[in-house]
Order: C-alpha cells, then sequence, then structure tokens
C-alpha cells in the first residue's frame, strides 16, 4: 500500500544540460530509492508560465512527488532549466536552498547530439541539416530545437543561477569524465546530496547507466506530426516516439560544422572556469 503526503520542498534538481547524460544520472539516482525519489517525468515547470502560472502552480507541481517516503531526498530532472531566463529566480523564490546540479558537455558535441535528437523525435524536419540549424540559431533564438546554439554558452546560464544561489549550491559535473571515470564523478554527487557513499559503493551501483543513446525513428512523418500535435501531453508523446526507434548510426559531423561552432565556443571553457574554478577540457 502507498502513503501520500504533503510535500513542501525539494532537496535537488539536475536542470542540465540537454543530451549531456541527465537522463543517465537520474537512472542512477534511482537505482538506490531507500535514499532518492526522483519524479519519473521532466515537468519543466520553472521555465514554462503557463506551467508555473506566477508560482500558483507550485502546489500542482509539488504533487508529483507525493509518493516519497520519510528520508528520501527529493528531486526532479529537467535539462531545460540551464538555459532558461526565468528559471534560477523562480526557483530561488520558492526553495532558495535546493541543490542544483548540472551536467556540461562539448557545447559542439551537445549541439550535434540535439540536433539528432530532434530528428528523432519529430522536432527537426529531416529537411533541415545541421548546417541550417546551427546558421540560423540568431533568428530561432530561445526556441526549442530552433536555437541549438544558445544552449551551449554555458558560462551565461551558470552566471544566472549564481546571481541567486551561492557556488555551493551548485554542483557542476563533466560528461566526459562520467563516461570515461564513473566513479569519480558520480562519488561527486553522492557527496555533494549527503547520500550515504559506503551504502552505495556496496551496493554495486556506482555505475553510470546508458540512457536515451543515439537512435533514429522508423517513422519520421509520424514522429514529427505527432511532436507538433496539441492533443498528447508532452509524456504521452514520449512514450509513444519510443516505440518508433530503432538504433541508428550518426554521421560524424562536418569539419565546416566543427569549424564554425569551434568559432562561437573557442572561450567557453575560460569563462566557466572563470566563474566557477573547473577547468573543461573541450576539444573543436
Amino acid at each position: 500500500m502507498h502513503y501520500f503526503h504533503r510535500v513542501t520542498s525539494l532537496d535537488f534538481l539536475i536542470i542540465g544540460a540537454q543530451k549531456a547524460g541527465t537522463t543517465s544520472l537520474r537512472a542512477f539516482l534511482e537505482s538506490v530509492p531507500k535514499n532518492v525519489f526522483m519524479s519519473k517525468s521532466e515537468h519543466h515547470f520553472w521555465n514554462r508560465e503557463g506551467q508555473y502560472n506566477d508560482g500558483f502552480g507550485i502546489d500542482s507541481y509539488l504533487d508529483n512527488f507525493a509518493q516519497s517516503q520519510s528520508g528520501q531526498m527529493i528531486g526532479e530532472k529537467s535539462p531545460s532549466y540551464l538555459g532558461s531566463y526565468e528559471a534560477p529566480a523562480r526557483i530561488h523564490r520558492h526553495f532558495p536552498e535546493v541543490k542544483l546540479i548540472a551536467i556540461l558537455r562539448n557545447p559542439a558535441d551537445r549541439a550535434y547530439s540535439a540536433y539528432w535528437h530532434g530528428r528523432r523525435v519529430g522536432a527537426i524536419d529531416p529537411s533541415t541539416t545541421f548546417t541550417d540549424s546551427i546558421q540560423s540559431y540568431r533568428e530561432n533564438h530561445g526556441k526549442p530545437y530552433g536555437d541549438l546554439v544558445t544552449p551551449g554558452f554555458y558560462s551565461q546560464h551558470i552566471a544566472r543561477y549564481l546571481e541567486f544561489f551561492p557556488r555551493e549550491q551548485l554542483l557542476l559535473l563533466d560528461f566526459d569524465e562520467l563516461l570515461n571515470s564513473p566513479v569519480s564523478e558520480l562519488s561527486k554527487s553522492i557527496s555533494f546530496l549527503g547520500l550515504d557513499i559506503d551504502f552505495i559503493t556496496k551496493s554495486g551501483a556506482l555505475k553510470f547507466p546508458k540512457r536515451n543513446v543515439a537512435r533514429v525513428s522508423r517513422l519520421p512523418k509520424v514522429s514529427r506530426y505527432i511532436h507538433r500535435t496539441r492533443l498528447l501531453t508532452y509524456d504521452q508523446k514520449s512514450k509513444i516516439l519510443k516505440k518508433f526507434l530503432k538504433p541508428g548510426d550518426i554521421p560524424p559531423m562536418a569539419r565546416t560544422e566543427s569549424q564554425f561552432l569551434a568559432t562561437l565556443y573557442k572561450d567557453e571553457a575560460a569563462k566557466v572556469r572563470a566563474l566557477t574554478g573547473i577547468d573543461f577540457k573541450w576539444d573543436y
């Protein structure tokens, strides 16, 4: 029997970045349910005015965590929060002590992965090339899957959060290190959240599960229709679109595309280091 209780606060949020392993991090944290309760859905609550509703939507949002148990840390993952202009102030207004986790990935690789994800779920028309997408980012600024470049300007997004939250409430993880040295990076998340690292290590859960890996749609036109329709919720769309996916090879990024992004992002690692003290080694 499940007992529901009124949740009044959150312990942590995984705020991004999109296509940087946030789904895998959630899966890792969910692997120790004794310690952590996370909503199964991405709610995108803090960056959508229709849901936030000037703060009046908070009770409905917190209802998503009603099945959590006493003693569990409560969290949510929505990668759209990192690049949101509104989310930092809204989150701070309600939960000024919440812990924030962001995974940063080479911004050029992140943009390329986001492009193919957009193609996969029908958000980007197959006739739109990656070159088209990145060169038109200014005209499409702020549009989901229209602007693939701005989400990679991490220093701008981090600076907005640091206007409201002290540095010690923000944990930055390295996507490449999560793949290559998962024990080290995952240990950081465990320590940051104050979880029992000995229990987790002994349980054999200190692994970075692979989730949301590259696939393509069997029915791209149908996927595009489903993505655009307003008759279905975000979760309903996700469940349907996953049924159309099949393994697919992603071609390498063209040299001209890589050079274009390298020019845009050439100072990003240095700016992030100046803000956070962390040295991300991104090659373009």
